[in-house]
């Protein structure tokens, strides 16, 4: 039994037909179809949206709508639900005759006929299309860098949910996960201002669009780290040309307001595959950057199972040592310096040793990733500078002469001025003479882009009274100019040098050489390595001033020390080193 309003609305319609068509006309877009969906009516307001004419839509199918928008499993569920006799409700986006999209809100009723079949279908719309363009700037913006306008994190993990999806379809394409951060970044906002910091980063995002396109996901994940997730990319240029490129970017010159800077990256790369995870991808990724970190950045590295297994190690050791600080099994150790002319203990070289509980006593190159994480170290140099005001009173307590502390800046970023400017200040704090410090540094630390900067913090450490030694020297290649541009007091020959000095004539006359060399700079001039009393016999001979080496001592404690120095002066033709 019908509704009363049922009887009423056509009595309305059939009083005033042309009225209610009117009514419809003005406020729906509407069109007809029928079985198959070959369109039998359209009204003008259909005809005026489309942009096409009545006789350019009758006969054909709404495919002349097609915008690509919807895929093929949107429109098999609407004929499943129309098929079935039930209403269609959903938002569609067509496009126009002159290649606009609009959006529209749709809702498409079967017609029957008297016997109840389905002969037709009724679709009625209204445009929706600045509705549909506010919700998508609103998501978009919801996905974006407010500073660079790539997507943030929100937006990368979107898309890197899309790139997993698709690499689970049958024959995907080629895809990759790159991530980065900027190397020599920090010290661009302390310098310069984060002010300049910003506009780096914004330079930057600029570069990677131009790089790599829009078709490609583009993410600033916060700070100084991106990513880019690699689809479109991979089909013109290898992923290797791509990381190449992206590195040259990175160290292209940007002009600030006030200074030009250098920067570089340090990215990691992973294939994305269906066999990985969100959060998988992301580690490996990370994983790669570490070690592209760990080999001095300014590089790239893939990802590779043995990666993951030295990261594994990595963090297993950095846990270790946290509680080998807490439970103090740290401990520095100091390896006598000998001047060679009095035969007397008047330096020592400052190195940290680990009472690992399960491997012993280990020497720092058994754990250089704890100089590496930047907590732990700085931990560790404050731990370094307690310990040498608590030795030195020991010694003073002791009776001993003053020793002239030997420190190895090799694992101290000299770059890293806010940590050097702690860790020094720390030395005065105590009251420790900066005279009594011998600071070592090595040739690749005055080296590449880093050379100029390291060398004014080396001269503004020597204006504070600190000793500047040039350690290693003889390994590499260092420019003779160096020694007079910076303010050195030593040169430490390598112990590269000492081998065969006892029985070859050529290695003999190279030594005696560089020690004329460095004495010729108005250097003191120590030579390392020394084992054996041919070797300690020849150097002396030579001329040298100290000497370094298993022959005099190996790394002891503070407390050895004071035995070992207590000694008589050595007379090295009647005696033999402990």
């Amino acid at each position: 039994m019908s509704a009363p309003h049922d009887n009423r609305l056509r009595a309305l319609t059939h009083e005033d037909a042309d009225f209610w068509a009117d009514v419809v006309d003005n406020v729906l877009i509407v069109a007809v179809t029928d079985r198959k969906g070959i369109i039998t009516y359209v009204n003008d307001k259909f005809c005026e949206i489309s942009q096409y004419s009545r006789e350019e839509l009758l006969g054909h199918t709404h495919r002349i709508l097609n915008s690509g928008e919807h895929g093929k499993a949107f429109f098999r569920e609407m004929y499943q639900t129309l098929f079935s006799g039930r209403t269609w409700y959903g938002n569609l986006c067509n496009r126009a005759k002159d290649g606009s999209h609009y959006w529209v809100a749709t809702t498409i009723m079967p017609h029957r006929n008297a016997k109840g079949e389905i002969t037709g279908f009724v679709a009625s719309r209204f445009e929706i299309t600045e509705l549909m363009n506010t919700k998508v700037r609103l998501k978009k913006q919801a996905a974006t860098d407010v500073l660079t306008g790539l997507l943030n994190r929100g937006g990368f993990n979107a898309s890197l949910v899309t790139a997993l999806e698709n690499a689970k379809r049958p024959h995907p394409e080629p895809q990759a996960l790159v991530m980065f951060d900027l190397d020599g970044f920090k010290p661009v906002n302390d310098i310069h201002g984060h002010h300049a910091g910003d506009e780096v980063l914004k330079v930057i995002g600029q570069r990677l669009i131009e790089l790599i396109g829009p078709d490609d996901a583009i993410s600033r994940l916060g700070g100084d780290e991106f990513a880019i997730i690699l689809r479109r990319s991979l089909k013109l240029m290898p992923l290797e040309t791509i990381l190449t490129k992206v590195q040259n970017l990175l160290e292209e010159p940007i002009m600030l307001d006030s200074a030009t800077v250098r920067i570089s990256g340090s990215i990691g790369a992973t294939p994305i595959t269906a066999a990985d995870t969100l959060e998988g991808l992301q580690k490996n990724a990370d994983v790669a950057v570490y070690a592209a970190k760990q080999s001095g950045g300014k590089q790239a590295r893939m990802f590779t199972p043995s990666l993951h297994k030295t990261t594994m190690e990595r963090a297993k050791i950095l846990t270790e040592a946290r509680k080998g600080v807490e439970l103090r099994q740290f401990e520095v150790y100091y390896q006598p310096i000998l001047n060679a002319r009095t035969g007397r203990i008047e330096q020592a070289e400052a190195l940290m040793r680990w009472h690992h509980p399960d491997r012993g006593l280990l020497s720092a190159g058994a754990f250089t990733d704890v100089f590496a994480d930047s907590a732990l170290a700085q931990i560790m140099e404050t731990h370094l500078v307690q310990s040498f005001h608590d030795d030195i009173q020991k010694w003073k307590e002791a009776g001993l002469p003053s020793l002239r502390l030997a420190v190895n800046l090799s694992h101290l970023d000299l770059l890293n001025l806010e940590q050097q400017i702690d860790l020094f200040s720390e030395i005065r704090e105590l009251n420790l003479e900066p005279s009594t410090f011998m600071l070592e540094v090595t040739e690749q630390m005055l080296q590449g882009r880093r050379a100029e900067k390291s060398r004014l913090r080396l001269r503004a450490l020597a204006e504070d009274g600190f000793g500047l030694a040039m350690d290693n020297f003889g390994y590499g290649t260092v420019r003779l100019s160096t020694l007079r541009e910076l303010p050195l007091q030593s040169l430490k020959l390598d112990r590269c040098l000492v081998r065969d000095i006892a029985t070859n004539a050529e290695a003999r006359n190279l030594l005696a050489a560089l020690i004329k060399l460095g004495h010729g700079y108005n250097l003191a001039v120590t030579v390392e390595g020394v084992e054996t009393q041919e070797e300690f016999d020849t150097v002396r001979a030579l001329g040298v001033d100290y000497v370094q080496g298993f022959f005099i001592s190996r790394a002891v404690s503070a407390t050895e020390l004071i035995r070992i120095t207590q000694r008589d002066a050595w007379n090295p033709a009647k005696t033999t080193p402990a």
